[in-house]
């Protein structure tokens, strides 16, 4: 493949290297002008009333839903996803989104009364909770769902009162200037949404511009930078980061259904998706769910999502190939076997063979963490106590899941996972939910998209008291007298007694 100019970011369709979108880089020092112009927009877009704003978003998603055809096809030649799976996937789910959002999001931004309750006899004042913005919004996006990842908190930002200045990923622009362009179809007031365009430099200058809250979606290693250089001026964040999702199998599970969905969820989206499941713990004796595992991935079809009955496309370019395949030779090293697959496929393109590999102990475990692509590793344990220890080691903690047929059983399992999404006999979809909050434990990230706790993320509440002016005030100086000690006294009686 060709490597564009140093002055236009190109996007290549990772199957065959067409050309799918290019762009002029936006100039690193033109950042925070940017970011200035939006925080003037802002000013009167928070001061419009929640119907004017329901209305752009409305509009927003019906172009959206207009041109779900054209985005699935983007998808599919920019990212390498199977039409239906970007369908599916990453276009459907943003419509949802959207829909919740415009559905939901008048209420849960409405003022709210607090109220003094039992206070009421220190005369504590009643107050109103409203939730304001919090400016400009800096977004820093991701490739592997271009329109699902990026489109549901614009709109949930915007839907707050704020503006947003982000940046699409370089591996995804063709996506990225689809997106913008939907914006400012839907009417978006000039200035309110932007895009910048390039690669770690410009994300640097929009992380380092006068932004209000920024929310990343990437790897750990790139995550920790930015809240290092958000940690410098105070600036809050919502990162969404990796996974390395483990499925606890129990032995009441049955076998072919379940390991039809977790081949599903292994490899769905090439594994490059941050929830698919990555290994695979088997109470007991793990032989006959490796063979089974090993004849399903088999019959998976690999190909150019273009062609008809391809189930597993390509990877998003080289080098993502050639990292997963540096770290899948080094899982080996640590003890891991090769079952299936184990290479990159020997024709054109960012291919990858879907791989299945095995395991004994818990070092290879250790040597896959953070792997982005199709591989799944399995292993058998002791017990249910030993698969709970396996599935919570590591460092990362997105999703989980588990599986057997004893619903209760497996439910107590799964409150014993330690990840910010857990499923029994379930995968990857949802993460797809319009109404639950997304997001992860340990160095996964922190905060949540989705629903009302990823609307919450991008206000913040603000609570006003009022009292007439004048009138009695027992809490002022001098403290003298016997009558308010009294009071306190039998305060403390009636709602703070002793033991």
């Amino acid at each position: 493949m060709s490597v564009p100019p140093d002055d236009v970011l190109t996007t290549r369709t990772p199957a065959t290297g067409v050309e799918v979108g290019s762009v002029a880089p936006t100039a690193v020092d033109a950042v925070a002008r940017i970011v200035d112009r939006a925080r003037d927009a802002q000013a009167a877009w928070g001061a419009r009333p929640w119907a004017e704003r329901r209305k752009v978003l409305a509009d927003w998603r019906r172009i959206l839903s207009r041109d779900a055809r054209s985005w699935s096809d983007l998808i599919r030649d920019e990212i390498g996803k199977p039409g239906t799976e970007a369908m599916a996937g990453d276009v459907i789910p943003t419509l949802d989104a959207l829909r919740w959002t415009v559905k939901r999001s008048g209420r849960l931004l409405a003022d709210e009364r607090v109220g003094a309750s039992w206070q009421r006899m220190l005369l504590m004042p009643t107050g109103r909770l409203r939730w304001t913005p919090y400016g400009v919004v800096g977004i820093i996006g991701t490739w592997n769902y271009p329109l699902f990842l990026n489109a549901g908190p614009i709109a949930q930002a915007l839907a707050g009162g704020n503006a947003v200045v982000w940046k699409p990923s370089e591996l995804a622009i063709a996506s990225g200037l689809k997106l913008q362009q939907s914006l400012e179809e839907a009417g978006t007031p000039p200035g309110l949404v932007a895009a910048v365009y390039g690669r770690g430099e410009v994300g640097r200058a929009l992380l380092e511009a006068n932004v209000d809250k920024v929310m990343f979606t990437g790897g750990v290693e790139t995550g920790r930078r930015v809240l290092a250089t958000l940690a410098e001026r105070g600036v809050p964040s919502v990162v969404e980061l990796s996974g390395f999702d483990p499925a606890v199998i129990l032995p009441d599970s049955p076998l072919e259904s379940t390991v039809r969905a977790l081949v599903w969820g292994a490899f769905v989206g090439c594994g490059q998706t941050c929830v698919a499941v990555k290994r695979v713990i088997v109470v007991g004796d793990a032989r006959r769910w490796v063979d089974a595992f090993a004849a399903e991935i088999r019959n998976l079809r690999v190909g150019d999502p273009a062609d008809s009955g391809v189930d597993v496309g390509p990877m998003i370019n080289d080098q993502a190939r050639d990292r997963l395949d540096r770290t899948i030779r080094a899982t080996v090293a640590a003890g891991a076997e090769v079952v299936v697959g184990g290479g990159p496929l020997d024709r054109p393109g960012s291919f990858y063979s879907p791989t299945l590999l095995s395991a004994r102990s818990v070092e290879p475990q250790r040597a896959l963490e953070g792997a982005f692509g199709p591989v799944l590793l399995i292993r058998g344990v002791a017990d249910v106590g030993a698969a709970i220890e396996a599935a919570n080691a590591g460092g990362l903690a997105l999703a989980a899941s588990v599986w057997g047929r004893d619903r209760r059983a497996a439910r107590g399992v799964a409150r014993r996972i330690v990840a910010g999404m857990v499923c029994v006999n379930e995968a990857v979809t949802p993460t797809a939910s319009a109404a639950a909050p997304f997001g992860g434990f340990k160095a996964s990230g922190y905060g949540r998209t989705h629903g009302e706790q990823g609307l919450r993320e991008f206000v913040a509440p603000q609570v006003l008291f009022e009292r007439a002016a004048g009138g009695f005030r027992p809490q002022l100086f001098p403290y003298s007298g016997a009558t308010v000690d009294r009071f306190l006294s039998l305060y403390r009686w009636a709602f703070h007694p002793r033991g």
